[in-house]
């Protein structure tokens, strides 16, 4: 059971299909924040039990409610220096130069 490759999966970094399923132990995400923010930020669950893993890159990912994950950084915010992030999250329209 632990040496199956999950069908119809890909590596999101390298395109492996040797992807396998598993588990992340805490079951959240926490965006990164400043100090004070991070002290009283809550993290966002993770949405599906099961993560996946790369056995060529070794990347593993999982994935949160997008709605969650906006309704988060709106109240609690992001690390000073991830602006642009914000604008995006808050709906503001991204600074694209020509």
């Amino acid at each position: 059971m632990f040496n199956q490759i999950v069908r119809g999966m890909y590596c999101l970094r390298c395109s492996s299909r040797k992807v396998v399923r598993g588990n992340f132990e805490a079951a959240r995400f926490y965006p990164l924040r400043g100090v004070l923010r991070s002290l009283l930020g809550k993290p966002v669950i993770l949405q599906d039990q099961h993560a996946h893993a790369c056995m060529d890159c070794g990347l593993a990912w999982n994935e949160v409610d997008p709605a969650e994950l906006r309704k988060n950084l709106r109240t609690y915010g992001l690390s000073p220096h991830d602006t642009g992030v914000m604008n995006a999250v808050n709906g503001d329209a991204p600074n694209v130069r020509p």
